[in-house]
């Protein structure tokens, strides 16, 4: 997990496992269609044109809100006007949670990894030349 500061807001970068995990989008096709939405694609995203029907839903059944897919790539668990696509969901409605393919939330964190066994290696050579 990472954080991202924007001057608007915060975001909270979590694994696409943990996204979906917590986020629940609907996937099921016959789910979307029996509350009156059309999927545009397999994944259940629903285009612009369905907003109207998703605020409904989302109002009269509070345990459902709309997750964004903006133009940068990036999905947000909020709705957001200039989305690409968007899904529904009844999962943590957290509006801090961002899924970025483009970033990884553990990077930081396996660098460190990374960097601390390249400086055991250095010390294990330097200590095998001293003998």
């Amino acid at each position: 997990m990472a954080g991202v500061v924007y001057p608007n807001n915060t975001e909270v970068l979590v694994s696409p496992e943990e996204f979906h995990r917590r986020v629940q989008k609907i996937t099921d096709l016959h789910e979307l269609a029996w509350y009156g939405l059309e999927s545009t694609g397999l994944l259940g995203d629903l285009g612009p044109s369905q907003l109207k029907v998703m605020m409904s839903v989302c109002a009269e059944a509070r345990g459902f809100h709309i997750v964004s897919y903006c133009k940068s790539f990036r999905t947000v668990n909020r709705f957001m006007d200039d989305a690409a696509f968007y899904y529904l969901a009844r999962g943590d409605k957290d509006p801090y949670l961002t899924f970025n393919p483009w970033i990884n939330p553990n990077a930081a964190l396996l660098d460190e990894d990374v960097f601390a066994q390249l400086g055991c290696e250095l010390h294990d050579i330097c200590r095998r030349l001293k003998r």
